[in-house]
């Protein structure tokens, strides 16, 4: 029997699964820290991380139950074809291990926390291992191809109301309109959405109310939840 603990769990804006980016680096603002748990919460595990610029954080999906088809139907590909799982990077899977490659913005050696960036991971989702990335061992020395590289990505246009500017200004929160914006420009609709539903997702304390079409988004409003 294979025994994995989970070393830490990372703290980040999202305390839901709908509106987090769906890889990392699409949303470079985003902040999140990994925080390490006894024993590994030991500066000398973190010694010589501080002069590497990525970093690999293999983690568990906490929310997710394990998958047991063989195919999934990939967001981008509008939810309407199927691929095998194991072509895809669904976060739905035999065994719901995640990989995810992050930016290190700094580590604090005193608190054993390791403060990142670009992420894609819900509020405390548990992590296993953290590792180096090293491009002379990690970027494939021919040109990588994935079957989505064949699909157009144009991120929507993102727009603010009135009432949601105010609530920006009023909440005091003008410094996450740059990851809200990068959030939306994502579409984080269900592909089966209606086009005239609004739709709402958790950042930190806030809940972020947006509707649009196919070409673009507006933020409507800002609501504090507690």
């Amino acid at each position: 029997m294979l025994n994995l603990n989970f070393i830490g769990r990372v703290s980040t804006e999202f305390p839901e699964k709908f509106g987090v980016p769906k890889q990392p680096q699409l949303a470079p603002s985003l902040k999140g820290v990994l925080r390490f748990s006894a024993p590994y919460n030991d500066p000398n595990y973190l010694k010589g991380l501080e002069r590497c610029s990525h970093i690999w954080v293999l983690f568990f999906f906490h929310l997710n139950k394990a998958h047991s088809g063989t195919t999934i139907r990939p967001p981008v590909l509008g939810g309407t074809q199927r691929m095998g799982i194991f072509s895809t990077r669904s976060p739905h899977r035999p065994n719901p291990i995640g990989l995810s490659l992050l930016k290190v913005d700094s580590i604090d050696m005193n608190l054993c926390e390791v403060h990142v960036s670009g992420h894609d991971l819900v509020h405390d989702t548990p992590f296993f291992d953290i590792k180096p990335y090293v491009a002379s061992y990690d970027s494939p020395r021919e040109l990588s191809q994935h079957w989505s590289d064949d699909v157009e990505q144009v991120p929507l246009e993102v727009l603010w109301s009135e009432e949601a500017l105010v609530d920006l200004k009023n909440l005091r929160i003008e410094n996450h309109k740059s990851a809200i914006n990068e959030i939306l420009r994502l579409d984080p609709r269900p592909r089966s959405k209606d086009q005239a539903a609004s739709f709402g997702f958790y950042f930190k304390e806030f809940n972020i109310l947006f509707r649009g079409d196919v070409h673009e988004l507006v933020v409507l409003r800002i609501i504090k939840t507690n």
